[in-house]
């Protein structure tokens, strides 16, 4: 049995090391942003505040340090807070009303609109924008690419170039690793495959760039499924109503 190359074995465990520790970095870089920030806006506040009070001691170096904490602190509750507050009725109706105020300003409601629309599509909540995980056949014939069905209302284009005719459906292809980026494509429905999984599951995958993945894709495939038309009210319900 031949054994492996010193520099193919250098390259594996190089390659796996930076698997472990690209998280830990980008973890941290996270962090750091978070840290900088409150040290920026909520640090002042804390100091000013103490001084008001007429707590001693706030000058010193060695009480100086403690304050980006205690402002990290206070960020965390009042992020908490808010969070408690926008989950009762009265919250929510707060909230509503500071949206619809948000979206009248001209410039802001573009960025603010479309922000809040991928941060829920990619929540990973019950109200998903996304319906489906789908397999496209892009950028070219042979490759697969991982996207999101964004509405199942059907479009009826002109035929392409291979005289493929519709329903068309919109479908949001995200890049990786930062899902909220990509784009949008109109792809004939007979031409998607269809992932049994989850959205969740879905863009896990595609953050982790495939590395968190269901399995064998090939067999969560299956057809396309049309949603189930209701029930027609039976003669009752109609001479009832």
């Amino acid at each position: 049995m031949d054994k492996p190359h010193p520099f193919a074995h250098f390259r594996s465990r190089l390659i796996r090391g930076l698997l472990v520790v690209t998280p830990l970095l980008v973890t941290l870089w996270l962090l750091r942003i978070l840290f900088d920030l409150v040290d920026g806006n909520v640090t002042p506040i804390v100091v000013a505040v103490l001084k008001a009070i007429g707590a001693e001691g706030v000058e010193h170096w060695q009480v100086m340090p403690g304050f980006p904490l205690v402002g990290l602190v206070v960020t965390v509750v009042l992020v908490y807070l808010l969070g408690v507050f926008t989950g009762n009725l009265a919250g929510r109706r707060v909230l509503l009303w500071f949206e619809s105020f948000i979206l009248r300003i001209p410039l802001v409601k573009g960025i603010y609109g479309s922000a809040r629309q991928l941060l829920d599509a990619f929540g990973m909540t019950s109200k998903s924008a996304f319906s489906k995980v789908v397999l496209v056949e892009y950028p070219r014939r042979g490759l697969w690419t991982v996207g999101f069905v964004t509405s199942e209302s059907a479009h009826r284009l002109p035929g392409g170039m291979d005289g493929v005719s519709g329903p068309w459906v919109p479908v949001f292809l995200p890049t990786t690793p930062n899902p909220t980026s990509g784009w949008l494509l109109l792809v004939p429905r007979d031409e998607l495959l269809v992932l049994d999984v989850s959205i969740e599951a879905g863009v896990k995958l595609i953050v982790s760039g495939g590395i968190v993945s269901p399995g064998d894709l090939g067999a969560h495939v299956r057809t396309w499924s049309e949603p189930e038309p209701e029930p027609a009210p039976s003669r009752e319900a109609a001479e009832a109503s």
